[in-house]
Protein backbone atom coordinates (compact mmCIF):
# COMPACT_ATOMS: atom_id res chain seq x y z
CA UNK A 1 0.00 0.00 0.00
CA UNK A 2 1.45 2.66 -1.02
CA UNK A 3 1.52 5.76 1.92
CA UNK A 4 2.41 9.38 2.93
CA UNK A 5 3.14 9.84 6.08
CA UNK A 6 5.92 8.64 8.52
CA UNK A 7 5.04 6.03 11.57
CA UNK A 8 5.67 8.23 14.35
CA UNK A 9 8.24 7.50 17.08
CA UNK A 10 6.69 9.16 20.39
CA UNK A 11 4.38 9.21 22.15
CA UNK A 12 1.92 12.57 22.64
CA UNK A 13 -1.31 12.22 24.67
CA UNK A 14 -4.06 14.11 23.95
CA UNK A 15 -2.59 15.38 20.64
CA UNK A 16 -5.52 16.98 18.43
CA UNK A 17 -5.59 17.43 14.76
CA UNK A 18 -7.62 17.85 11.86
CA UNK A 19 -9.17 14.75 11.47
CA UNK A 20 -7.63 14.57 7.48
CA UNK A 21 -4.03 14.66 8.87
CA UNK A 22 -5.19 12.00 11.61
CA UNK A 23 -6.30 10.01 9.42
CA UNK A 24 -3.30 10.49 7.28
CA UNK A 25 -1.00 9.79 10.35
CA UNK A 26 -2.99 6.49 11.18
CA UNK A 27 -3.24 5.08 7.69
CA UNK A 28 -0.20 6.60 5.84
CA UNK A 29 2.89 4.60 7.40
CA UNK A 30 6.41 5.01 6.23
CA UNK A 31 6.60 6.95 2.76
CA UNK A 32 7.69 10.78 3.78
CA UNK A 33 10.23 9.25 5.51
CA UNK A 34 11.40 7.13 2.50
CA UNK A 35 10.98 9.81 -0.42
CA UNK A 36 12.86 12.46 1.98
CA UNK A 37 15.59 10.44 3.66
CA UNK A 38 17.20 7.93 1.44
CA UNK A 39 19.53 7.15 3.92
CA UNK A 40 17.34 4.29 5.58
CA UNK A 41 18.60 2.37 2.51
CA UNK A 42 21.56 -0.14 2.82
CA UNK A 43 24.47 1.12 0.70
CA UNK A 44 27.69 -0.05 -0.09
CA UNK A 45 26.55 -3.44 -1.84
CA UNK A 46 24.41 -5.05 -4.43
CA UNK A 47 21.20 -3.54 -5.28
CA UNK A 48 18.65 -4.42 -7.28
CA UNK A 49 14.72 -3.13 -8.11
CA UNK A 50 12.34 -5.04 -9.52
CA UNK A 51 8.70 -4.09 -11.01
CA UNK A 52 6.55 -6.79 -12.51
CA UNK A 53 3.41 -5.79 -14.60
CA UNK A 54 0.77 -7.76 -16.36
CA UNK A 55 -0.54 -6.21 -19.86
CA UNK A 56 -2.83 -7.26 -21.95
CA UNK A 57 0.04 -7.96 -24.69
CA UNK A 58 3.00 -8.99 -21.95
CA UNK A 59 4.28 -9.38 -18.67
CA UNK A 60 6.40 -6.78 -18.19
CA UNK A 61 9.35 -6.22 -15.98
CA UNK A 62 11.68 -3.34 -15.53
CA UNK A 63 14.84 -4.24 -13.71
CA UNK A 64 17.51 -1.88 -11.96
CA UNK A 65 20.58 -2.92 -10.47
CA UNK A 66 24.14 -1.03 -9.86
CA UNK A 67 27.10 -2.82 -11.52
CA UNK A 68 28.18 -4.51 -8.14
CA UNK A 69 24.91 -6.66 -8.77
CA UNK A 70 25.53 -7.01 -12.66
CA UNK A 71 28.35 -8.28 -11.99
CA UNK A 72 27.07 -10.96 -9.99
CA UNK A 73 24.58 -11.82 -12.52
CA UNK A 74 26.30 -12.26 -15.81
CA UNK A 75 30.19 -11.93 -17.14
CA UNK A 76 30.25 -8.67 -19.08
CA UNK A 77 34.20 -7.66 -20.27
CA UNK A 78 34.29 -4.02 -20.19
CA UNK A 79 37.13 -1.85 -20.16
CA UNK A 80 36.72 0.06 -16.66
CA UNK A 81 35.51 -2.02 -13.73
CA UNK A 82 33.54 0.57 -12.28
CA UNK A 83 31.86 2.18 -15.38
CA UNK A 84 30.04 0.97 -18.69
CA UNK A 85 31.12 4.11 -21.00
CA UNK A 86 27.93 4.46 -23.55
CA UNK A 87 29.96 2.69 -26.41
CA UNK A 88 29.83 -0.58 -24.69
CA UNK A 89 25.58 -0.27 -24.27
CA UNK A 90 25.38 -2.55 -27.25
CA UNK A 91 27.86 -5.11 -26.11
CA UNK A 92 26.25 -4.93 -22.61
CA UNK A 93 22.70 -5.32 -23.91
CA UNK A 94 23.21 -8.65 -25.81
CA UNK A 95 24.80 -10.12 -22.73
CA UNK A 96 22.01 -9.25 -20.70
CA UNK A 97 19.62 -11.08 -23.60
CA UNK A 98 21.95 -14.26 -22.97
CA UNK A 99 21.17 -14.43 -19.33
CA UNK A 100 18.02 -13.37 -19.65
CA UNK A 101 17.74 -16.63 -21.97
CA UNK A 102 18.92 -18.93 -19.28
CA UNK A 103 17.80 -17.16 -16.20
CA UNK A 104 14.61 -15.46 -16.82
CA UNK A 105 12.33 -17.86 -18.92
CA UNK A 106 8.90 -17.63 -17.49
CA UNK A 107 6.17 -20.34 -16.86
CA UNK A 108 2.62 -19.07 -18.71
CA UNK A 109 -0.01 -21.18 -18.69
CA UNK A 110 2.31 -24.39 -18.40
CA UNK A 111 4.22 -22.72 -21.18
CA UNK A 112 7.97 -21.74 -20.80
CA UNK A 113 8.16 -18.39 -22.77
CA UNK A 114 11.09 -16.92 -23.43
CA UNK A 115 11.81 -12.95 -22.71
CA UNK A 116 13.13 -9.95 -24.75
CA UNK A 117 15.47 -7.24 -23.17
CA UNK A 118 14.85 -4.01 -24.49
CA UNK A 119 15.50 -0.09 -23.19
CA UNK A 120 18.95 -0.33 -21.78
CA UNK A 121 19.76 2.24 -19.74
CA UNK A 122 23.42 3.22 -18.39
CA UNK A 123 23.51 6.17 -16.16
CA UNK A 124 26.78 8.26 -14.80
CA UNK A 125 25.68 9.43 -11.32
CA UNK A 126 26.57 12.03 -8.90
CA UNK A 127 29.93 11.52 -7.03
CA UNK A 128 28.81 13.15 -3.96
CA UNK A 129 28.57 10.05 -2.24
CA UNK A 130 31.53 8.02 -3.39
CA UNK A 131 33.40 8.86 0.43
CA UNK A 132 30.57 6.40 1.73
CA UNK A 133 30.83 3.81 -0.95
CA UNK A 134 33.82 1.88 1.18
CA UNK A 135 33.44 -1.66 -0.26
CA UNK A 136 32.36 -0.71 -4.14
CA UNK A 137 32.90 2.73 -5.10
CA UNK A 138 31.86 3.84 -8.09
CA UNK A 139 30.34 0.02 -8.98
CA UNK A 140 28.34 0.36 -5.94
CA UNK A 141 26.48 3.86 -7.14
CA UNK A 142 26.46 3.52 -10.84
CA UNK A 143 22.80 1.99 -11.86
CA UNK A 144 22.04 0.14 -15.82
CA UNK A 145 17.79 -0.40 -16.14
CA UNK A 146 16.51 -2.18 -18.74
CA UNK A 147 12.63 -3.95 -19.57
CA UNK A 148 12.46 -7.30 -19.75
CA UNK A 149 9.47 -8.51 -21.48
CA UNK A 150 7.39 -11.75 -22.20
CA UNK A 151 4.69 -11.99 -24.66
CA UNK A 152 1.09 -13.31 -24.16
CA UNK A 153 -1.04 -14.77 -27.30
CA UNK A 154 -3.79 -14.92 -25.03
CA UNK A 155 -4.82 -14.10 -21.64
CA UNK A 156 -2.95 -15.84 -18.80
CA UNK A 157 -4.36 -17.69 -15.97
CA UNK A 158 -1.40 -19.30 -14.74
CA UNK A 159 2.10 -17.49 -14.48
CA UNK A 160 5.52 -18.55 -12.72
CA UNK A 161 8.77 -16.68 -12.55
CA UNK A 162 11.73 -17.59 -10.82
CA UNK A 163 15.03 -15.23 -9.57
CA UNK A 164 18.02 -17.21 -9.77
CA UNK A 165 21.04 -14.22 -8.42
CA UNK A 166 21.25 -14.00 -4.60
CA UNK A 167 24.77 -12.16 -3.80
CA UNK A 168 25.86 -12.36 -0.13
CA UNK A 169 24.53 -9.66 2.43
CA UNK A 170 27.42 -7.60 3.10
CA UNK A 171 25.53 -6.47 6.36
CA UNK A 172 24.89 -9.69 7.36
CA UNK A 173 26.32 -10.47 11.11
CA UNK A 174 26.52 -14.57 10.16
CA UNK A 175 29.48 -16.76 8.63
CA UNK A 176 29.37 -17.32 6.33
CA UNK A 177 26.71 -14.15 5.16
CA UNK A 178 23.21 -14.71 4.07
CA UNK A 179 22.79 -14.16 0.73
CA UNK A 180 20.17 -11.22 -0.13
CA UNK A 181 16.16 -11.22 0.08
CA UNK A 182 14.85 -9.35 -3.15
CA UNK A 183 12.00 -7.26 -2.69
CA UNK A 184 10.58 -6.63 -5.24
CA UNK A 185 6.31 -4.98 -6.66
CA UNK A 186 3.81 -6.65 -9.46
CA UNK A 187 0.91 -4.47 -10.96
CA UNK A 188 -1.62 -7.38 -11.64
CA UNK A 189 -5.22 -7.12 -12.25
CA UNK A 190 -5.68 -3.47 -10.90
CA UNK A 191 -3.87 -4.59 -7.74
CA UNK A 192 -0.20 -4.08 -6.21
CA UNK A 193 1.01 -6.90 -4.24
CA UNK A 194 5.03 -6.89 -2.48
CA UNK A 195 6.98 -9.52 -4.10
CA UNK A 196 9.94 -11.08 -2.23
CA UNK A 197 12.66 -13.60 -4.22
CA UNK A 198 15.05 -15.44 -1.76
CA UNK A 199 17.36 -18.79 -2.21
CA UNK A 200 14.16 -20.51 -0.16
CA UNK A 201 11.77 -19.50 -2.17
CA UNK A 202 12.53 -18.06 -5.39
CA UNK A 203 9.80 -18.26 -7.34
CA UNK A 204 6.91 -15.37 -7.92
CA UNK A 205 3.46 -17.50 -8.95
CA UNK A 206 0.79 -15.96 -9.90
CA UNK A 207 -2.83 -17.32 -10.89
CA UNK A 208 -5.79 -15.04 -12.32
CA UNK A 209 -8.43 -14.46 -9.58
CA UNK A 210 -11.29 -12.03 -8.86
CA UNK A 211 -9.72 -8.26 -8.33
CA UNK A 212 -14.10 -6.58 -7.87
CA UNK A 213 -13.61 -4.15 -5.43
CA UNK A 214 -16.81 -6.10 -3.44
CA UNK A 215 -15.14 -9.21 -3.24
CA UNK A 216 -11.71 -7.71 -1.60
CA UNK A 217 -12.96 -5.74 1.00
CA UNK A 218 -14.60 -7.68 4.02
CA UNK A 219 -18.22 -7.07 3.68
CA UNK A 220 -19.85 -5.11 6.22
CA UNK A 221 -23.84 -5.62 6.29
CA UNK A 222 -25.74 -2.07 6.45
CA UNK A 223 -27.28 -1.15 9.64
CA UNK A 224 -31.18 -3.43 10.13
CA UNK A 225 -34.30 -1.77 9.53
CA UNK A 226 -36.71 -1.91 12.20
CA UNK A 227 -39.59 -3.84 11.52
CA UNK A 228 -42.76 -2.25 10.46
CA UNK A 229 -45.25 -2.47 12.90
CA UNK A 230 -48.28 -4.30 11.90
CA UNK A 231 -51.55 -2.82 12.97
CA UNK A 232 -55.01 -4.90 12.10
CA UNK A 233 -56.70 -2.23 10.67
CA UNK A 234 -60.10 -3.79 10.74
CA UNK A 235 -59.03 -4.66 14.37
CA UNK A 236 -58.48 -0.96 15.50
CA UNK A 237 -61.54 0.63 13.68
CA UNK A 238 -64.07 -2.16 14.79
CA UNK A 239 -63.18 -1.69 18.28
CA UNK A 240 -62.67 1.65 18.23
CA UNK A 241 -66.74 2.08 16.73
CA UNK A 242 -67.55 -0.14 19.50
CA UNK A 243 -66.13 1.23 22.48
CA UNK A 244 -67.61 4.89 21.18
CA UNK A 245 -70.48 3.22 20.10
CA UNK A 246 -71.09 2.25 23.45
CA UNK A 247 -69.76 4.98 25.60
CA UNK A 248 -72.62 7.17 23.53
CA UNK A 249 -75.39 4.91 24.34
CA UNK A 250 -74.24 4.73 28.09
CA UNK A 251 -74.47 8.38 28.28
CA UNK A 252 -78.19 8.63 26.34
CA UNK A 253 -79.54 7.53 29.30
CA UNK A 254 -82.37 6.33 27.35
CA UNK A 255 -84.26 3.27 28.22
CA UNK A 256 -83.14 0.05 27.09
CA UNK A 257 -79.46 1.75 25.41
CA UNK A 258 -77.90 0.05 28.05
CA UNK A 259 -78.54 -2.93 27.39
CA UNK A 260 -77.93 -2.14 23.94
CA UNK A 261 -74.46 -1.04 24.92
CA UNK A 262 -73.15 -4.10 26.64
CA UNK A 263 -74.28 -6.47 23.58
CA UNK A 264 -72.36 -4.29 20.97
CA UNK A 265 -69.03 -3.99 23.32
CA UNK A 266 -68.59 -7.79 23.43
CA UNK A 267 -69.54 -8.37 19.75
CA UNK A 268 -66.76 -5.20 18.70
CA UNK A 269 -64.54 -7.37 20.90
CA UNK A 270 -64.77 -10.82 19.24
CA UNK A 271 -65.12 -9.17 15.60
CA UNK A 272 -61.72 -6.94 16.80
CA UNK A 273 -60.72 -10.63 17.84
CA UNK A 274 -61.26 -12.77 14.71
CA UNK A 275 -60.46 -10.33 12.21
CA UNK A 276 -57.08 -8.99 13.93
CA UNK A 277 -55.58 -10.98 10.67
CA UNK A 278 -57.74 -8.89 8.14
CA UNK A 279 -56.28 -5.70 6.49
CA UNK A 280 -53.20 -5.95 8.46
CA UNK A 281 -50.98 -2.01 7.55
CA UNK A 282 -47.81 -2.45 7.78
CA UNK A 283 -46.63 1.37 9.53
CA UNK A 284 -42.89 2.04 9.48
CA UNK A 285 -41.72 3.30 12.82
CA UNK A 286 -40.90 7.24 12.70
CA UNK A 287 -37.93 9.55 11.86
CA UNK A 288 -34.42 7.85 13.47
CA UNK A 289 -36.55 5.04 14.71
CA UNK A 290 -36.24 3.26 11.57
CA UNK A 291 -32.75 1.76 12.03
CA UNK A 292 -32.06 -1.09 14.95
CA UNK A 293 -29.21 0.43 16.87
CA UNK A 294 -26.20 -2.38 17.34
CA UNK A 295 -25.16 -4.03 20.47
CA UNK A 296 -21.45 -3.11 21.72
CA UNK A 297 -20.56 -6.51 20.25
CA UNK A 298 -22.22 -5.74 16.98
CA UNK A 299 -20.64 -2.04 17.00
CA UNK A 300 -16.99 -3.66 17.14
CA UNK A 301 -17.48 -6.46 14.64
CA UNK A 302 -18.91 -3.71 12.38
CA UNK A 303 -15.50 -0.87 13.50
CA UNK A 304 -12.72 -3.07 12.90
CA UNK A 305 -13.38 -4.52 9.40
CA UNK A 306 -14.49 -1.02 8.28
CA UNK A 307 -11.06 0.49 9.85
CA UNK A 308 -9.18 -2.57 7.91
CA UNK A 309 -10.97 -1.77 5.07
CA UNK A 310 -9.44 2.23 4.31
CA UNK A 311 -6.21 -0.10 4.25
CA UNK A 312 -6.80 -2.62 2.01
CA UNK A 313 -8.34 0.59 -0.34
CA UNK A 314 -4.05 1.20 -0.68
CA UNK A 315 -4.02 -2.27 -3.13
CA UNK A 316 -5.60 -0.60 -6.07
CA UNK A 317 -3.47 0.99 -9.02
CA UNK A 318 -6.43 2.73 -10.77
CA UNK A 319 -7.80 6.13 -9.29
CA UNK A 320 -10.78 5.28 -9.73
CA UNK A 321 -10.37 1.98 -8.22
CA UNK A 322 -8.97 3.69 -5.47
CA UNK A 323 -11.40 6.26 -5.00
CA UNK A 324 -14.41 3.62 -4.87
CA UNK A 325 -12.95 1.59 -2.48
CA UNK A 326 -12.34 4.24 0.14
CA UNK A 327 -16.27 5.35 -0.71
CA UNK A 328 -16.99 1.65 1.26
CA UNK A 329 -15.52 2.86 4.38
CA UNK A 330 -15.10 6.91 4.73
CA UNK A 331 -17.83 9.54 3.69
CA UNK A 332 -17.83 13.11 3.07
CA UNK A 333 -15.55 16.15 2.80
CA UNK A 334 -12.86 13.41 4.77
CA UNK A 335 -13.10 10.70 1.60
CA UNK A 336 -12.08 13.77 -0.82
CA UNK A 337 -9.60 14.89 1.03
CA UNK A 338 -7.84 11.50 1.83
CA UNK A 339 -7.75 10.41 -1.97
CA UNK A 340 -6.11 13.27 -2.42
CA UNK A 341 -3.74 12.38 0.21
CA UNK A 342 -3.49 9.08 -1.05
CA UNK A 343 -2.91 10.30 -5.11
CA UNK A 344 0.03 12.79 -3.95
CA UNK A 345 1.52 9.91 -2.57
CA UNK A 346 1.69 7.80 -5.34
CA UNK A 347 2.61 10.54 -7.67
CA UNK A 348 5.84 11.00 -5.30
CA UNK A 349 6.38 6.93 -5.03
CA UNK A 350 6.65 7.07 -9.06
CA UNK A 351 9.11 9.74 -8.80
CA UNK A 352 11.49 9.11 -6.11
CA UNK A 353 11.31 5.58 -6.39
CA UNK A 354 10.52 3.74 -2.89
CA UNK A 355 7.54 1.78 -2.13
CA UNK A 356 5.90 1.67 1.29
CA UNK A 357 3.00 -0.56 2.13
CA UNK A 358 1.21 -1.47 5.04
CA UNK A 359 1.14 -5.40 5.45
CA UNK A 360 -1.09 -5.64 8.99
CA UNK A 361 -3.37 -3.91 10.60
CA UNK A 362 -4.18 -5.31 14.53
CA UNK A 363 -6.97 -4.11 17.17
CA UNK A 364 -5.53 -3.98 20.22
CA UNK A 365 -8.55 -2.50 22.12
CA UNK A 366 -11.73 -0.97 21.37
CA UNK A 367 -14.36 0.68 23.48
CA UNK A 368 -18.03 2.17 22.24
CA UNK A 369 -18.57 5.31 24.42
CA UNK A 370 -21.86 5.79 22.76
CA UNK A 371 -24.03 4.56 20.05
CA UNK A 372 -27.70 6.49 19.32
CA UNK A 373 -30.00 7.50 16.96
CA UNK A 374 -29.21 10.91 14.71
CA UNK A 375 -32.06 13.29 16.43
CA UNK A 376 -32.67 14.74 13.04
CA UNK A 377 -32.32 11.89 10.25
CA UNK A 378 -32.96 8.20 10.42
CA UNK A 379 -29.30 7.22 11.06
CA UNK A 380 -26.58 5.87 13.62
CA UNK A 381 -24.27 7.73 15.39
CA UNK A 382 -21.30 5.93 16.96
CA UNK A 383 -18.66 7.25 18.68
CA UNK A 384 -15.72 4.83 19.43
CA UNK A 385 -11.83 4.95 21.38
CA UNK A 386 -9.66 2.52 19.75
CA UNK A 387 -6.42 1.51 19.58
CA UNK A 388 -4.51 -1.01 17.19
CA UNK A 389 -0.92 -1.56 15.71
CA UNK A 390 -0.10 -1.54 12.22
CA UNK A 391 2.79 -3.09 10.50
CA UNK A 392 4.41 -1.42 7.62
CA UNK A 393 7.65 -1.45 5.44
CA UNK A 394 9.07 0.46 3.10
CA UNK A 395 10.80 -1.00 0.36
CA UNK A 396 13.77 0.50 -1.92
CA UNK A 397 16.44 -1.19 -3.88
CA UNK A 398 15.20 -4.38 -3.08
CA UNK A 399 15.97 -3.95 0.47
CA UNK A 400 13.08 -3.55 3.63
CA UNK A 401 13.10 -1.39 6.34
CA UNK A 402 9.97 -2.88 8.92
CA UNK A 403 8.13 -0.18 11.06
CA UNK A 404 5.36 -1.31 13.83
CA UNK A 405 3.30 1.57 15.25
CA UNK A 406 0.40 1.82 17.82
CA UNK A 407 -2.31 4.28 17.66
CA UNK A 408 -4.99 5.09 19.99
CA UNK A 409 -7.95 7.68 18.29
CA UNK A 410 -11.52 8.24 18.88
CA UNK A 411 -13.38 7.52 15.70
CA UNK A 412 -16.81 8.99 14.38
CA UNK A 413 -18.89 6.58 12.95
CA UNK A 414 -22.17 7.17 10.83
CA UNK A 415 -24.45 4.23 10.05
CA UNK A 416 -27.02 4.90 7.03
CA UNK A 417 -29.02 2.71 4.97
CA UNK A 418 -26.20 2.56 2.44
CA UNK A 419 -23.67 1.19 5.13
CA UNK A 420 -21.48 2.19 7.64
CA UNK A 421 -18.66 5.00 7.36
CA UNK A 422 -16.18 6.73 9.13
CA UNK A 423 -16.43 10.22 9.20
CA UNK A 424 -13.92 11.90 11.82
CA UNK A 425 -10.79 10.56 13.33
CA UNK A 426 -8.97 12.40 16.92
CA UNK A 427 -5.53 10.74 17.10
CA UNK A 428 -4.58 10.87 21.31
CA UNK A 429 -1.57 8.47 20.94
CA UNK A 430 0.72 7.46 18.46
CA UNK A 431 4.06 5.60 19.44
CA UNK A 432 6.18 3.20 17.32
CA UNK A 433 6.74 0.46 19.15
CA UNK A 434 9.33 -1.72 16.99
CA UNK A 435 13.39 -1.63 17.73
CA UNK A 436 14.47 1.28 15.44
CA UNK A 437 16.96 0.22 12.18
CA UNK A 438 20.20 1.65 12.03
CA UNK A 439 20.16 4.78 9.90
CA UNK A 440 22.90 4.36 7.30
CA UNK A 441 23.98 6.39 4.85
CA UNK A 442 22.87 7.80 1.21
CA UNK A 443 23.11 5.18 -2.19
CA UNK A 444 23.66 7.83 -4.07
CA UNK A 445 20.14 9.03 -5.75
CA UNK A 446 19.23 10.50 -8.46
CA UNK A 447 19.12 7.42 -10.40
CA UNK A 448 18.35 8.43 -13.90
CA UNK A 449 17.48 11.79 -14.49
CA UNK A 450 18.21 14.73 -16.43
CA UNK A 451 21.94 14.96 -15.72
CA UNK A 452 22.83 11.43 -16.22
CA UNK A 453 24.90 9.99 -19.16
CA UNK A 454 21.86 7.42 -20.14
CA UNK A 455 22.47 5.20 -23.05
CA UNK A 456 19.13 4.36 -24.48
CA UNK A 457 19.10 1.03 -26.68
Amino acid sequence: MPLSALFFTRTTPGFRMHHLTAIVCCLMCLSSAAHARVELDPVDGPHVDLKLSLDPDALRMQVTMNIVFLDDALDFERELPDRIDPAEGPALLDALQRWADVDLVAEIDGVPVNPIVDGLLINDPDTTFLALMVRTGMRGLRKVRFDVEWPLKSEPSDISLQWYVYPEDPFSSLDPPESITIAAEAQVEGIREAVFFSMEAPVWSWRSGSTAISERLEAIAPPEARKPWSVPMLSVVTGVIGLVSSILLLASRRSGTSLVAFIILPCAGLVAYFGSGVAVAQIQPPGNERLRLPTPSEAEAILVPLHGNIYRAFDYVAETDIYDALDRSVSGDLLDELYRTIYASLVMEEAQGAVSRVTAVRPVELQIDSIAPDPIQPEILMDVTYRWQVDGNVTHWGHVHERTNEYLAELGVRGTEDGWRIETVRILEQERIDEPEEELAPDGLPEFGNDDEDVIL
